[in-house]
């Protein structure tokens, strides 16, 4: 039973948890001894160094304050607290890159020199996207504009706080970024390829075999054929079971049910009259982007052409530049827009009916009933809506008598917009597209006003009050089971007998970050399912996220290491199960392709005798298939010999080479060697950085000392 549950309906089980805390806070203190302190366990590591959760706050709140400083110059305000939050699970992973980063540049003596450095921030190799991520030196499409940095720095740099962003943000930043560019451009430059690898290049690119074969696939052979027990499978996982794959972490497998939260009529009011008291002020403000930033809980500072909610097209006709109209709900937001700039799109209405090729399988009979349908809408349109109903394999149109509102010429496939934006209106025409044949019916087209918009939002936010109803619920729910060992079963028929579904969330790993219903509050989750006291069985107290309500089912869990054959999932079992299954395959499809020539052995197992022309050894498909054992052996067998059977992906081949014929060699390789040099240096940065990674050690266990402690 959930403990919270049972705590909730008797009162004195409070006091007792209370006096229980007290006394293990009071015992904990004399055991360890006052003002002792308590050796951290690490959380991350990089070039032979730990970091503590300790050590880690102080970084974040170090970070924070230089941040804080940097908005209050910037913005004229503190910085919002969800910053502090943002940077507790983001800073990590900068730091870690860092330090990693400049090990290397001190190993080397690599810097910035002073000219380098004011090049970056104000001389003549300023990188705009540092500043644009301030929203500095932009013009009004957002993007960085050097006239505006020349005309507004001396200014701006008279302010000491700005020549703290400048230095100490702006700068930090931009010398990081030169420092990595530097790095890797120095890693690219060492990069070249020798006369020998361009020569084998060159040969496996230019070199090319013909060879006939007989194929036989694994899935030719029914599984009564060949012997296959659970020990044999136990047995490939015996001797496999050392590979990396196999080596798992700490995993979960649970289920969880959701009620939703939805939002009361008093938490939508609060919401919009937030906004209705700022459209006056939004109207007259000079800066937006300010205005945006104090006022708009998601500050979005994206001044683009708006996409509306539906049921707002009349309000979009008619504003003007300088309004501000709203409140308007949109999703989880209501939102009031001041109209920043008014431009037009064409726009077509339509309705159609679709004969979709899911369904109309047969192209004569497909297009005979769709001139049929056209006849009869031509003849008399008023049965357009019945032949919709009669006809469309368009299901979500078809509430709507087919009927497409308004929308602009990018937004369908390019036949059917050729005949809602060229032919005359009230006009019937067909559209043959990748769906199928559209019958559509032009009903209008107009030039519709498209708006750019500053836009301020505020949140809808659930008060305490809708969320309690909602965790009422949830744990009555609860409250239908008689002991804490729940089987599967019980839970999923509890779901559906209350109108809800048990959703499933397998094998998850306790680094795995995000589950897409949790989001990045997934970790509340984690610390239940993980926790020593949850066992298989146990339900979950009531878990509270944004926007719904959840209680989980814990179904089993696993530690990290090697695993038993037993606790391996489903799907590794099947993989092994598969690989063990075709090996005995290959067996036994090698016993029977047995013959002095390739008919022979193609008669032997009712198969044709195949051909593949001019196969590379940079190119080893054999009939779509990429094999490269095959393709491997083909080069190295004697001409007109018939091949032992050979193993590939899908099935086994015997072949015989009937020619091999090798390309002149070039009197250089030159070519060779500046292709694979500039492929070398391509791919430089990604292959150093995870060279980089894996010899700093670098490892971030938050997560993992988070959930399943020291």
């Amino acid at each position: 039973m959930a403990a919270i549950g049972e705590i909730r309906k008797r009162s004195w089980l409070l006091v007792v948890v209370i006096v229980i805390g007290m006394l293990a806070f009071i015992l904990g203190d004399m055991l360890t001894g006052s003002g002792g302190s308590t050796e951290q366990t690490p959380v991350a590591s990089v070039n032979g160094v730990e970091i503590n959760s300790f050590e880690y706050q102080e970084m974040v709140d170090k970070e924070f304050e230089k941040s804080n400083r940097a908005y209050q110059a910037l913005y004229k305000q503190p910085a919002p607290a969800s910053m502090k939050q943002q940077l507790t699970e983001n800073f990590m992973s900068q730091y870690l890159n860092q330090q990693m980063f400049e090990g290397e540049y001190n190993k080397i003596g690599l810097k910035v020199t002073k000219d380098q450095f004011n090049d970056l921030i104000q001389g003549n190799k300023v990188d705009g996207k540092i500043y644009e991520q301030f929203g500095l030196f932009v013009g009004p499409d957002r993007k960085f504009n050097e006239d505006t940095m020349k005309k507004y720095l001396p200014v701006y740099s008279q302010d000491p706080g700005f020549q703290y962003v400048l230095s100490d943000v702006v700068g930090d930043q931009a010398e990081r970024t030169k420092l990595q560019e530097k790095y890797f451009s120095m890693m690219s430059k060492g990069m070249y390829t020798t006369s020998y690898e361009a020569k084998k290049d060159f040969e496996a690119n230019s070199n090319a075999v013909t060879f006939d074969y007989v194929y036989s696939t694994f899935s030719s052979v029914s599984d009564d054929k060949v012997s296959v027990s659970e020990s044999d499978f136990k047995a490939y996982y015996q001797k496999h079971k050392n590979e990396k794959k196999y080596d798992q972490e700490d995993k979960v497998s649970f289920q969880y049910v959701q009620f939703p939260i939805v939002p009361s009529e008093n938490d939508l009011e609060i919401a919009s009259d937030y906004l209705k008291t700022r459209i006056d002020l939004f109207s007259k403000a000079e800066n937006d982007s300010t205005f945006v930033i104090q006022n708009s809980d998601s500050k979005n500072l994206d001044f683009s052409v708006a996409e509306f909610p539906a049921g707002m097209d009349s309000i979009v006709q008619k504003a003007q530049v300088g309004e501000v109209f709203g409140p308007y709900r949109d999703g989880e937001f209501f939102k009031i827009a001041k109209v920043l700039e008014n431009s037009f799109k064409e726009e077509a209405e339509v309705r159609h009916i679709l004969l979709g090729n899911d369904v109309h399988s047969d192209p004569n009979a497909q297009k005979k009933l769709a001139d049929s349908i056209t006849n009869v809408v031509r003849r008399d349109k008023s049965k357009f809506a019945e032949m919709v109903t009669l006809f469309s394999t368009d299901r979500a149109s078809i509430p709507n008598g087919g009927k497409y509102d308004w929308f602009d010429d990018k937004r369908m496939v390019p036949e059917f917009t050729e005949v809602a934006f060229k032919k005359a209106i009230n006009s019937v025409s067909q559209a043959k597209t990748t769906y199928g044949i559209h019958i559509i019916e032009v009903l209008g087209r107009r030039n519709a006003k498209q708006l750019k918009v500053a836009t301020v939002d505020s949140e809808i936010r659930r008060s305490k009050s809708t969320i309690n109803r909602v965790r009422d619920r949830a744990l009555e729910f609860v409250t239908n089971f008689d002991n804490s060992n729940v089987s599967d079963s019980a839970f999923r028929n509890a779901a559906t007998k209350i109108g809800f579904t048990a959703f499933p969330a397998d094998q998850i790993p306790v680094t795995q970050k995000e589950l897409a219903d949790f989001g990045t509050n997934f970790m509340q989750v984690k610390k239940w399912a993980f926790s020593k006291f949850t066992k298989e069985g146990n339900l979950s107290d009531d878990l509270v996220f944004e926007k719904f309500v959840a209680i989980s089912h814990l179904k089993n869990r696993t530690e990290s290491g090697i695993p038993s054959y037993e606790d391996l999932s489903e799907t590794v079992k099947n993989d092994i199960r598969y690989t063990v299954l075709n090996e005995k395959k290959a067996a036994y499809l090698k016993s029977l392709m047995k013959g002095a020539s390739l008919l022979e052995i193609a008669s032997e197992i009712g198969v044709t005798v195949l051909s593949a022309e001019n196969v590379t050894m940079n190119a080893t498909t054999v009939a779509g298939i990429n094999e490269p054992a095959v393709v491997g052996t083909a080069f190295g067998v004697e001409l007109n010999t018939v091949s032992k059977p050979i193993e590939g992906v899908t099935g086994v081949y015997v072949i015989s080479v009937k020619t091999l014929n090798e390309a002149p060699l070039p009197e250089n390789f030159d070519q060779q060697k500046l292709s694979g040099k500039d492929q070398l240096r391509a791919n430089v940065s990604n292959r150093a950085y995870q060279a980089l990674t894996e010899a700093a050690g670098m490892k971030d266990d938050r997560d993992k000392v988070n959930v399943l402690g020291n």
